[in-house]
């Protein structure tokens, strides 16, 4: 393992494995002579997004190891306290109640939208802690009345729902099946993306909802190929996804295939064919690969072995680094404090900070200078509800790989 010096005042080591990150982050706490200021950080780490969610947690876990190497928050022990919510909303709730009666004085996290938002409604609001979710895209998280508690550093599926209706236009799809998962996330872009298709002058000829974790899908595979030969399909790939496109791909008449980045998975490429893979057309959350700030978390992420680009990895180190300086700019680690520390750390006014520029960003905000936080994935400036904008690419399967066009 070999240490090279970093942006800033500071110094981090390439060479981790993912063991090797959690062990070194361990070290940096446990040698600490310091209190830890402690952030809950609930995470699907089994169920349903489980491997993507190990993923996210080795992002969060780097810009936690970072922060404490660069001094700690408030010049405390910066602690991210891991929780399993199997994207489940009750195992949810208990893990984020017992996370806050341990201390935690913020959340990074959930993952899953129906978790987030029956956590936020049951717990976070009522408790007065805000969480900074670092993958829940749901539009109804945009409308709660939350006080100012409720962040999030994924884009709402509306950008998704609607850029995949312009997608489908723009392919030429003029009549579509639509057929989504029951939960609040698939259930939510479904939605928005019917409403946009239409808007564009298509037709939405099935509508369905479906239960997740089927042993197959035929009938509900025969009544979307019965409605039109183009289906957008909803759902995760853990929960039956995999099976759900297998049965949707074999029925007679069906071209295409279009859906969001729950379906898109690594089993793809060895379950379907090659010609099935050629049908399928995802549109997902992506990071802007020509920006300082993706270049430097790409630099940063290969050295501590981390999937820079997997499924908003760099939106959980993002979401990890701005509750640190959230905490920071606020001055105390107080729950009551972090609403407005993390609109003092986001855009789009003030100097940027880059990934892993904590000492910096310390140094300006003791001078009073307003930062703007400029992320892994992109420009994390919220709005009024505390969403982003984001960017998303357009993905499909092309000699051998998926190919990847970033658009607005």
């Amino acid at each position: 393992m070999a240490c090279v010096a970093g942006w800033g005042a500071w110094r981090w080591c390439t060479g981790f494995s993912a063991g090797g990150l959690v062990a070194v982050s361990g070290l940096l706490l446990a040698g600490s002579a310091h209190a830890d200021i402690r952030v809950g950080a609930p995470l699907a780490l089994s169920g349903s997004v489980a491997s993507q969610a190990q993923d996210m947690r080795m992002g969060a876990e780097l810009a936690m190891a970072q922060v404490n190497q660069q001094g700690g928050v408030l010049g405390d022990t910066y602690r991210l306290q891991f929780a399993d919510t199997a994207c489940d909303p009750d195992k949810g709730v208990d893990a984020v109640r017992q996370l806050i009666q341990a201390g935690a004085v913020a959340l990074v996290g959930p993952v899953c939208s129906g978790v987030t938002l029956r956590v936020a409604r049951s717990v976070t609001i009522p408790a007065g802690v805000a969480l900074l979710s670092v993958a829940s895209a749901s539009s109804l998280i945009t409308g709660l009345d939350d006080q100012d508690l409720v962040f999030r550093t994924a884009p709402s599926d509306a950008l998704k729902g609607t850029s995949l209706a312009r997608v489908a236009h723009e392919m030429g799809v003029r009549s579509v099946a639509v057929s989504h998962a029951s939960d609040a996330y698939n259930t939510g872009v479904a939605q928005v993306f019917s409403e946009a298709f239409k808007a564009l002058g298509g037709s939405v000829t099935v509508k369905q909802s479906h239960e997740p974790r089927q042993a197959d899908y035929q009938r509900e595979a025969r009544a979307v190929a019965a409605g039109a030969g183009d289906v957008a399909l909803f759902a995760y790939s853990g929960s039956g996804g995999v099976q759900y496109l297998k049965d949707v791909l074999d029925q007679p008449g069906v071209r295409r295939v279009l859906g969001t980045d729950g379906l898109m998975s690594k089993e793809l490429a060895s379950a379907l064919s090659p010609e099935q893979l050629a049908r399928l057309t995802f549109v997902l959350a992506a990071a802007d690969t020509e920006r300082e700030g993706y270049k430097r978390w790409l630099a940063m992420a290969a050295g501590a072995k981390v999937k820079a680009d997997g499924p908003y990895v760099a939106n959980a180190y993002d979401a990890a680094f701005m509750m640190a300086l959230a905490i920071e700019a606020a001055g105390v680690a107080d729950k009551t404090k972090v609403s407005a520390g993390l609109r003092a750390i986001s855009g789009p006014k003030g100097t940027v900070i880059y990934p892993g520029e904590f000492a910096k960003a310390r140094a300006l905000l003791k001078q009073g200078v307003r930062i703007n936080y400029d992320g892994a994935s992109g420009p994390v400036d919220f709005d009024a509800a505390g969403d982003i904008v984001g960017r998303v690419s357009v993905n499909r399967y092309s000699n051998g790989a998926w190919q990847a066009k970033l658009v607005k």
